[in-house]
């Protein structure tokens, strides 16, 4: 299983290269090579890094016992939580504050209007959550 991983990871790195080879020489303009570029860089980081993880879980099983415990630990998903949820509450004052700057920049309305939508649909997911947990806990 671990190989089809490596090898999945692999596509993915050669995939991120080639967007970054497309956005950098192929496709001129402004947005989409930035674009290509962009998420090519990002895809070639995480999978690289995935590809890291997954070799030296192979080459020490030690490792890979600690850290499927560590996954699995219910004081680290407490922490991990908390984290997320604060991470939460901090973008939604980040972005208010990034609608207020753009409304006073008098950016374009289509940029604005994104905001609020991400934003509307950001605490839409958490009240369905919300609402869904109530239900179950």
């Amino acid at each position: 299983m671990k190989n089809k991983k490596i090898k999945i990871y692999l596509a993915l790195t050669v995939l991120a290269a080639i967007f970054v080879a497309i956005g950098k020489f192929v496709i001129t303009g402004n947005t989409i090579p930035g674009l290509l570029i962009g998420i090519g860089a990002g895809l070639f980081g995480l999978s690289l890094a995935q590809i890291i993880v997954i070799a030296i879980a192979e080459k020490n099983p030690e490792y890979k016992r600690k850290a499927s415990i560590e996954e699995k630990d219910e004081r680290n998903i407490a922490i991990n939580n908390n984290a997320k949820a604060k991470g939460f509450d901090a973008m939604g004052y980040i972005l208010t504050i990034l609608m207020l700057i753009f409304v006073f920049l008098n950016a374009d309305l289509s940029i604005i209007l994104l905001l609020v939508f991400a934003y509307l649909l950001v605490y839409g997911v958490f009240i369905f959550y919300l609402y869904k947990y109530s239900k179950e806990m």
